[in-house]
């Protein structure tokens, strides 16, 4: 029979071994998850010069505009997000207070349906300043070409085989 003082010492040492692979396992997925997300996504913003310098024949004058819009159209919408977390927190507060009534709801969903209108608006604003960029020559190529690149998510990857 093993006394007291040897099974804590067994105990011991496997809590110890435990304790280290788990230690191993746990370092072991986040290494490996955060190679993966740099691996992901592609810039977007760069994966658009390109395709405008490619494939709509954008010059170097018409890419340093698009990249001052691009960085302004970015710092505008990074505002507008910022300045809707601290409503959005607000309006959970509220709806607690109210036990989720359908009119605060209701209301509150409103209120976000119009933010979405203005984040739209914008976008498309955004859009339409590019493409004011264009000479009459590229028109029709960034008109038939342009909304297939901007609603692809992460570039060629995702398109479908034939």
């Amino acid at each position: 029979m093993i006394n007291k003082e040897n099974r804590s010492k067994v105990f011991l040492t496997i809590i110890g071994i435990l304790l280290v692979a788990n230690i191993t396992l746990v370092s072991f997925f986040l290494l490996k998850k955060d190679d993966s997300k740099r691996e992901k996504r592609p810039d977007r913003k760069a994966m658009i010069s390109a395709f405008l310098k490619n494939e709509i024949g954008f010059d170097t004058v018409q890419l340093m505009q698009y990249d001052t819009l691009s960085n302004r159209h970015k710092e505008n919408m990074k505002k507008m997000m910022d300045s809707l977390r601290i409503p959005k927190e607000q309006q959970f507060k509220e709806l607690a207070t109210v036990n989720f009534s359908d009119s605060a709801m209701n209301s509150l969903a409103e209120q976000s349906a119009t933010v979405q209108k203005i984040m739209e608006l914008r976008m498309f604003n955004h859009l339409r300043k590019i493409r004011l960029l264009c000479t009459p020559e590229q028109l029709p190529k960034f008109d038939s070409l342009f909304g297939k690149v901007f609603s692809r998510k992460g570039g060629e990857g995702n398109k479908k085989p034939r």
